[in-house]
């Protein structure tokens, strides 16, 4: 079977989480539907596993459950503190005179042109996306590759794409139990930044200038691997100057059946465990 569409494969990271998060929440209702609402974590980790008397799955279970909402808090956090760190450094980078030309001159909004030797371009942030471009990149580029760049830019920030990555890296690091997941990451941001392209030739009527740009910026690398950041030259590269060459090729994935099955797999027998300790 082979997948062409990211919102299909966005679809199925969704499903899978939300299997196991409706039955984990479930489970914590039930537990603390007869608790005092000040009593402390899962009732004392179930009462000290029930005086050491253990319950070998129920232990499992709230010992997963408890890994995986500290791995989620331990995500947030750590994004939280680099999206700051990174927003007070754009400011002080931020290139007034440079940003509003450029804002009249493709009439724009929401982008910021930065001082920089390294040339970058991305889109950050996750309620409004902006797009943010180096000085580097802005002197690198002729006016036709800086305009495909953008464009590239604008399908990431009106389709919010960096909370759409920052949600899956969420969830691979929280389920990663759940192996489908990793895959699922990996090619979704592929076929997006395949999207983007296509979406970028499509408002420029011109390849040869996006394949330039790209391939100007391979030469001087920078990526910026941040969750909340989608940036221009960060993803399987060779796959998109190949669909960028041959347009007319279709650009898929594959989806990998053993590890699918053996994540429904996992994800059932959660399902099952979740039921038989939920009376």
């Amino acid at each position: 079977m082979k997948i062409k569409q990211t919102g299909l494969v966005f679809t199925l990271s969704l499903f899978l989480v939300a299997a196991v998060i409706v039955q984990m929440a479930m489970y914590s209702l039930h537990l603390f539907s007869n608790w005092n609402l000040m009593f402390t974590v899962f009732e004392a980790c179930h009462n000290l596993f029930r005086a050491i008397g253990l319950s070998s799955m129920n232990i499992f279970l709230e010992v997963l459950i408890l890994s995986t909402i500290a791995l989620i808090v331990i995500v947030l956090m750590k994004q939280i503190a680099r999206y700051i760190t990174f927003s007070k450094r754009l400011s002080l980078l931020q290139d007034e005179s440079v940003t509003k030309k450029v804002i009249v001159q493709y009439d724009l909004d929401q982008i910021t042109v930065i001082t920089s030797e390294a040339p970058i371009a991305l889109t950050y942030g996750l309620i409004k996306p902006k797009i943010v471009l180096s000085t580097a990149l802005v002197n690198m580029l002729t006016e036709e590759e800086l305009r495909a760049v953008i464009c590239h830019e604008q399908f990431h920030q009106q389709h919010r794409d960096p909370l759409k990555k920052f949600l899956i890296t969420l969830f691979v690091a929280a389920i990663w139990y759940v192996p489908i997941l990793k895959w699922v990451s990996k090619h979704y941001q592929t076929l997006r930044e395949i999207e983007a392209d296509k979406f970028a030739m499509l408002q420029t009527n011109n390849m040869l200038d996006l394949s330039s740009a790209l391939l100007k910026l391979l030469k001087n690398e920078h990526r910026q691997r941040d969750a909340f950041v989608v940036s221009f030259a960060d993803t399987s590269v060779n796959d998109r100057i190949q669909h960028i060459l041959s347009p007319e090729k279709e650009v898929h994935a594959t989806l990998p059946v053993g590890t699918i099955l053996y994540s429904v797999f996992i994800v059932l027998g959660l399902t099952v465990m979740f039921t038989v300790a939920t009376p």
